[in-house]
């Protein structure tokens, strides 16, 4: 078994070696996840998003990791120049014990700690937190007041650090049922009534796409409570270019607003293996070219 995986892998990591195009540059600082390539070790996954041009990635499973992979991860980053963008701070975040309860607020920050505790070690930009599923004992003015709350005190445990808490709203029309915050407007509430410049918004195209539509209009309104993209097509939520929204005008429209940080490839692939992970930095390419 483990010879089948490992012959896998090297066959896997030779298709894409014989196909990859020289490193390119991007307007925008694309990051692809960690899992594309499931059948690969994390080092070789970085090496080979950075044979294609990347110089950035996201994980959201990193805080699964020991100190010590965490420090191999970060050795290889640097080897490579590469940074990471977030990983998945709340191991509650799909619970009530997230941030709408006051009950769960002591997890939450244990989790805020851990997650101070790994920026330490890999230096990552940014990291998810989600507020959890919304509960019936409490209004949603309670729930709102109390994820303003919890992350005031978050904030006051990462304001030393380079890293930025970023809230996800996520869409409740096809994965996300009962999930506590939705939309932007909501989303940009919480935050701004934090008030701290450690504390924004994850933009999950993906998912504000099948909430609210009119992303362009959105990603501007709400452009100063925003640290963070996310990237999946609609429906599917895989590459740009597989549905219905139009990845160049979006990418162009957040290219011209300024934005300096990184845009993750949270989705799947239309194709499986180096074949699809070659299609899908194809996407990108061709999403990414403009005037």
């Amino acid at each position: 078994m483990q010879r089948r995986h490992f012959l896998h892998g090297a066959l896997t990591a030779a298709a894409l070696d014989s196909a990859a195009a020289a490193p390119r540059s991007y307007h925008l600082r694309y990051a692809p996840r960690i899992g594309f390539l499931n059948d690969l070790p994390i080092p070789r996954q970085l090496e080979i998003y950075s044979e294609y041009g990347f110089r950035a990635f996201e994980y959201n499973g990193l805080p699964r990791h020991s100190n010590e992979e965490i420090a191999s991860f970060r050795k290889k980053m640097d080897q490579l120049g590469m940074s990471m963008g977030v990983f998945v701070v709340n191991s509650g975040g799909w619970k009530a014990s997230a941030l709408v309860d006051p009950a769960f607020h002591e997890q939450f920050l244990a989790d805020v700690r851990r997650a101070v505790e790994i920026h330490g070690i890999i230096g990552n930009e940014c990291a998810t937190v989600t507020t959890g599923v919304a509960v019936p004992h409490l209004s949603f003015l309670e729930q709102t007041k109390h994820c303003v709350e919890v992350l005031q005190r978050a904030a006051e445990l990462v304001e030393k650090t380079r890293m930025v808490l970023v809230l996800e709203p996520i869409n409740t029309r096809v994965e996300g049922a009962n999930y506590f915050v939705v939309f932007s407007a909501h989303a940009a509430e919480i935050v701004s009534r934090v008030n701290h410049p450690n504390v924004r918004i994850l933009f999950d195209i993906y998912h504000q796409q099948i909430s609210e539509g009119n992303l362009i209009n959105h990603l501007r309104q709400y452009w100063d409570w925003i640290g963070y993209f996310q990237v999946g097509d609609v429906p599917g939520r895989k590459e740009p270019g597989t549905g219905e929204i139009n990845y160049r005008n979006v990418f162009k429209a957040i290219y011209d607003q300024g934005y300096q940080g990184m845009l993750g490839m949270e989705h799947g692939l239309s194709q499986p293996g180096a074949a699809g992970l070659r299609k899908c930095f194809e996407e990108y390419r061709k999403a990414d070219t403009w005037d």
